[in-house]
């Protein structure tokens, strides 16, 4: 079981950076970094994550799993799917996990990962997950192929409740895949 500690940072570059950062100086797995803005926040390579200050959920989590570089890909299978189901059995949003790294509610984007690690040969030292994802967000602080919580269902959500179900249900998942190689 990974034991998470929250690092709250009002600003930051990106969640992942600092997080790489920190596994690089030996921090402990389950450190998550969040904040309320990033100035350049990442998405896949070439793609900039950018959201409004304060109204999305926006974090990276270190771990340190047992697994060879080439199996650090399905990472992102494992944060996709276990933000989509938080939304839909804490929250009855209906998403779908699309490759590469995106959660989608319809054809609108609602959540996007994006996984980097540091590696020793074929062995995986550390992996980030980042995750963004749409809460609070208006339409007009969104891009068009985007859409937030708030906008399907007209409520606004506490971040922090939201996050907790999302890092019980990443470790659950995290657990099974170590345990088994399986992803549910």
């Amino acid at each position: 079981m990974i034991h998470f500690q929250i690092r709250y940072i009002p600003e930051v570059t990106s969640t992942n950076t600092v997080a790489l950062e920190e596994a690089t100086q030996g921090a402990a797995e389950g450190l998550v970094i969040l904040t309320d803005h990033q100035t350049s926040g990442r998405g896949k390579p070439g793609n900039d994550w950018f959201s409004p200050r304060g109204k999305n959920l926006l974090f990276s989590v270190l771990i340190r799993p047992p697994l060879r570089t080439d199996q650090a890909p399905l990472l992102t299978q494992i944060a996709c799917r276990a933000v989509a189901k938080v939304l839909k059995e804490k929250y009855a949003i209906g998403s779908e996990f699309k490759r590469p790294n995106d959660v989608m509610v319809g054809n609108k984007k609602i959540c996007g990962t994006l996984v980097e690690a540091l590696s020793t040969g074929t062995e995986l030292e550390a992996a980030v997950i980042g995750i963004g994802l749409n809460v609070n967000a208006e339409a007009p602080e969104l891009i068009p192929t985007a859409i937030s919580m708030k906008m399907i269902t007209g409520k606004t959500y506490p971040l922090e409740e939201i996050l907790e179900g999302i890092l019980d249900e990443l470790n659950d998942k995290l657990r099974e895949w170590y345990k088994t190689g399986t992803i549910k």
